[in-house]
């Protein structure tokens, strides 16, 4: 091998990878290359990274060529492995969230028969062979212990309430202060009962229910007021909108024709009575999943584990420079916004918007606010065009002295998140109620 086919190999291999990202962004475009900070990001600094080194390859002296190919391969493999031990720490919790089980964990949910894992409503709704709303699944299930995940502690799980959630059964004793509509951060994701969202707020001296379940979106979240809304009549609704997953999941709920009826001003949401027989057939379904266990090998079939590899997403992720993808218009937002207002003033309450910011935002010296605010801007302007107020759980989150100690390393609320966003959401309620506080000392 000459020297110049040396100095062209070693500019290659990085120059090639770094082509990749451009490469994939325009054949993406609406994901990540039509907004300008995408483009700039994802398009054209590696684009001319990587167009740079392999002209070097191709065009500069054969001895200054292999010097440069040699330094790019050599910042390469140190980041390919920089990314590899991050992503070992990373592989571990992704099967804590899927629910992998020790051999003595996985024969104690076999043998508890009102023990299940963890489910996604949607997921057990299509497996059900669910065509109608009044019949769909819209909550767990009643008085069942209900896996969140597994950690080095053991099996965390809850037991559900009489509707299937995660509360204690003696909440719905009196009228309900705050009804928290969400996904699995309002479920209280992997931590112990009594530090969840739900909990925290409690404590704070509200009566306060979860009506989450992980998985939800905001079109499944609507359809659960309008099943569980009128029953338990909560003075306040809140709907947690996370910008992680929110608009995704609506995306795909909005696939759904079932779910869409949600949206009609005649909807008929149904009841859990109407739901039995689909919630029969959905825990049939959870219990034959007892004896599928969590695998390694599900790392890659259930988790964008190796393409993130790929992508170096933990090492760009570390520097901040991992961006979201480019939020498209769904203005079937802002009427399922409008329709949950209505419904929750059909019996007098209120209706608030929680927006809950990605922990992506405060991650590295490079991190900025600017990818991720037109998301943002959305769903603000959806609230506002409706007249429902926020309560934007970024500014609060910005505020503290460090704000990644809110989240675990799940990118779900730690316990310090979930009492900090407690205490906003009770300050927020209390500053706009009118009858009064809802604080401990003034009830």
């Amino acid at each position: 091998m000459t020297k110049r086919h040396l100095g062209l190999l070693v500019c290659a291999v990085p120059g090639l990878y770094l082509l990749l990202s451009p490469i994939y962004a325009l054949l993406h475009y609406q994901l990540f290359a039509a907004e300008s900070p995408h483009f700039i990001r994802y398009v054209l600094i590696p684009g001319l990274l990587g167009a740079a080194i392999i002209a070097i390859g191709l065009l500069a002296k054969p001895r200054f060529s292999a010097i440069v190919g040699t330094c790019a391969s050599s910042v390469l493999l140190a980041l390919f492995l920089f990314e590899a031990m991050h992503t070992v720490s990373v592989a571990s919790v992704r099967l804590e969230m899927l629910g992998q089980l020790s051999e003595t964990q996985a024969e104690m949910l076999r043998r508890n028969k009102n023990m299940v894992p963890g489910f996604t409503l949607q997921g057990l709704n299509r497996l059900s062979g669910t065509d109608e709303l009044p019949e769909a699944l819209l909550s767990g299930f009643p008085s069942t212990e209900v896996v969140l995940c597994t950690s080095k502690g053991g099996i965390v799980s809850y037991k559900a309430d009489r509707y299937g959630f995660n509360n204690p059964d003696d909440v719905y004793d009196r009228r309900l202060d705050l009804m928290l509509l969400g996904d699995s951060f309002v479920e209280g994701f992997c931590l112990p009962p009594g530090e969840d969202l739900a909990s925290s707020v409690r404590a704070g001296g509200a009566t306060a229910a979860s009506i989450g379940i992980r998985g939800n979106g905001p079109l499944v979240e609507l359809a659960m007021l309008g099943r569980f809304g009128e029953v338990l009549r909560p003075r306040h609704v809140l709907m947690v909108f996370v910008e992680g997953n929110d608009w995704e999941n609506l995306e795909r709920e909005l696939k759904v024709p079932w779910l869409r009826e949600a949206l009609l001003p005649d909807a008929n949401y149904g009841l859990q009575s109407s739901a039995q027989e689909t919630m029969r057939d959905a825990q049939s379904i959870l219990v034959g999943r007892k004896n599928n266990p969590v695998r390694t090998s599900d790392l890659l079939t259930r988790t964008s584990l190796l393409r993130n590899f790929v992508a170096l997403q933990q090492t760009l992720a570390r520097l901040g420079l991992v961006y979201p993808k480019i939020a498209g218009s769904q203005p079937e937002y802002r009427k399922i916004l409008k329709r949950a207002k209505e419904l929750t003033t059909s019996w007098g309450g209120t209706f608030t918007l929680v927006y809950v910011p990605r922990m992506d935002r405060f991650i590295g010296p490079l991190s900025s606010d600017y990818p991720f605010d037109p998301l943002r801007r959305r769903v603000r302007d959806a609230a506002t065009a409706e007249g429902i107020p926020v309560i934007d759980l970024h500014e609060t989150i910005r505020a503290q002295s460090e704000p990644l100690l809110l989240y675990a390393p799940d990118a779900h609320f730690s316990p310090v998140g979930a009492k900090i966003v407690a205490s906003e959401i009770l300050r927020s309620i209390a500053a706009k109620k009118t009858d009064g506080p809802i604080t401990a000392e003034n009830k």
